[in-house]
């Protein structure tokens, strides 16, 4: 699939939550005694047209980052990671998940970015998971195509 457009129909995820989801409710008490057995973290976006988008396959980092961020948690250490240095130096427009990487089941996101004072934005491709991160610091809104909801099962409320 092509990168986002600015043509292409959108809708704004209005609600995140990270969820947790076991790999395999079938393994054997065996496995899972042997440590095979952990829970994967899921990102869900309640969207404005009513309809729930999954994203699964999350890095556990990013998942607790984005759960402490959307529950407001501050943290003890004063570096700053790589998402909330961007938002310190340039801003962050908006994020849209905008399509299927070829031959996966992997999403992209196109992440709109500009510099401050200036007019000429910036559009780079990045990790869904990454991306969503980055705009929840720099309170930029989050969008699903059109597209790539037609690609995966739809969860309606």
């Amino acid at each position: 699939m092509e990168p986002f457009s600015e043509d292409e129909e959108v809708y704004r995820a209005i609600q995140i939550e990270v969820l947790t989801a076991s790999p395999d409710i079938f393994a054997s008490e065996e496995a899972s005694k042997r440590g095979r057995f952990t829970e994967i973290p899921l990102l869900s976006f309640e969207l404005e047209n009513g309809e729930n988008f999954l994203m699964g396959n999350i890095p556990v980092s990013i998942a607790i980052e984005i759960t402490s961020r959307l529950n407001n948690l501050e943290s003890n250490d004063s570096r700053l990671t790589i998402a909330e240095l961007i938002p310190e130096v340039l801003i962050v427009e908006k994020v849209v998940i905008d399509s299927v990487v070829p031959y996966s089941t992997t999403y992209q996101a196109t992440v709109t970015i500009r510099l401050e004072g200036f007019s000429e934005v910036q559009h780079f491709q990045i990790i869904p998971s990454h991306a969503t991160l980055l705009a929840i610091i720099a309170d930029a809104p989050i969008y699903v195509s059109k597209s790539v909801l037609s690609s995966t099962p739809a969860v309606r409320k």
